[in-house]
């Protein structure tokens, strides 16, 4: 029995210090190995990085804290691009709305974008026409009731000239 112990303790001991070796090989290129090789030399390899994720949050809301997650009213809603008065290119019509929202978009609401007057919910809007144009934000809560509407930024989509 303790020979066998003996051996099992020379192999994982044996195991514990294989190293990495550095080397040329017949093509000229660096290699590295497990295997030491005629004029290989031992590399010391830093330890692995590891990373340890936060645990995620697992108690339930009770009724009482969503009712006051929900009553938190927005501070501020605004659009940050394009800017006011600022002048977009896009040969294809395309423009990606960009915006601020304080305190963040809470559960069960939502964002309209309304653009010239016609409202969708996405905020890529695609196919305009060069010229001016009006956005404008809505934060929609339950039974899509607005809850809060952000200023009305006029920009300039231009278009590549033809010639």
């Amino acid at each position: 029995m303790i020979y066998r112990l003996l051996i099992l303790t020379l192999f994982i001991t044996g195991l514990a210090q294989a190293g990495v070796y550095k080397y040329i090989n017949k093509q000229g290129k660096v290699s590295y190995s497990d295997i030491p090789v005629d004029g290989a030399e031992k590399v010391t390899v830093p330890p692995v990085m590891t990373y340890r994720a936060a645990k995620p949050i697992t108690a339930a809301a009770t009724g009482e804290e969503v009712k006051e997650r929900q009553q938190v009213g927005y501070q501020r809603l605004e659009i940050t691009w394009p800017e006011e008065q600022g002048t977009v290119r896009s040969n294809q019509g395309i423009v990606a709305v960009e915006y601020h929202i304080e305190p963040a978009l809470q559960t069960g609401h939502r964002l309209e974008l309304s653009v010239d007057g016609k409202t969708q919910d996405a905020l890529i809007v695609q196919g305009l026409e060069r010229g001016e144009h009006r956005l404008q934000l809505h934060v929609l809560g339950a039974e899509n009731a607005v809850l809060l509407t952000s200023q009305s930024v006029t920009f300039y989509l231009h278009h590549q000239s033809k010639r």
